[in-house]
């Protein structure tokens, strides 16, 4: 059995079975964010507001970003300008995709570190209404940066065992 297949298959694997939990937990944290607003805008109207609302909306729209995040470095949606690039030959697109990749990768290192810096430092603030620690919304940053750096990490393994394969990069 050759290890860079099975690598590449494992982190696939891995990455598909993140996508879904992320699609599923990022699907129930929308829709609950979009009742409870409505929700908190019919009662107001009676004079009985949900305080807590705004604190638990935010709290899952940070979490929704950063998912949202991954799920974009997933599929390559994020925004990025190649006209120069693909003119260049295929073995230069991927030693620029190599570079890029390397780049991200410790960007997404960077904000790991100082996300786990800011959990730390947000632990005994709370939520005013939810009496929960603000690192609740905090954690995301860390916990989808090692999601990301999975995704990141499959792209790069694809990158290099298709490394001399002439077609250009994706």
């Amino acid at each position: 059995m050759c290890l860079p297949p099975l690598l590449e298959f494992s982190m696939k694997r891995i990455n598909e079975v993140i996508s879904k939990l992320e699609y599923q937990v990022g699907t129930v944290m929308l829709i609950s964010i979009v009742v409870l607003v409505f929700a908190s805008a019919v009662l107001r109207l009676f004079d009985l507001p949900i305080v807590w609302s705004v604190d638990a909306s935010q709290l899952m729209f940070v979490w929704i970003s950063m998912i949202g995040a991954d799920l974009a470095l997933k599929k390559r949606s994020h925004m990025g300008v190649d006209l120069l690039v693909r003119s260049f030959p295929a073995k230069l697109q991927k030693v620029i995709a190599l570079i890029s990749y390397i780049l991200c990768g410790a960007f997404i290192v960077f904000i790991a570190y100082w996300g786990i810096r800011l959990c730390i430092l947000n632990y005994l603030r709370t939520y005013q209404t939810l009496k929960i620690s603000y690192s609740f919304a905090t954690a995301a940053i860390p916990t989808i940066a090692l999601c990301m750096f999975s995704s990141l990490l499959e792209q790069v393994i694809d990158l290099l065992l298709h490394w001399k394969d002439t077609q250009r990069v994706q």
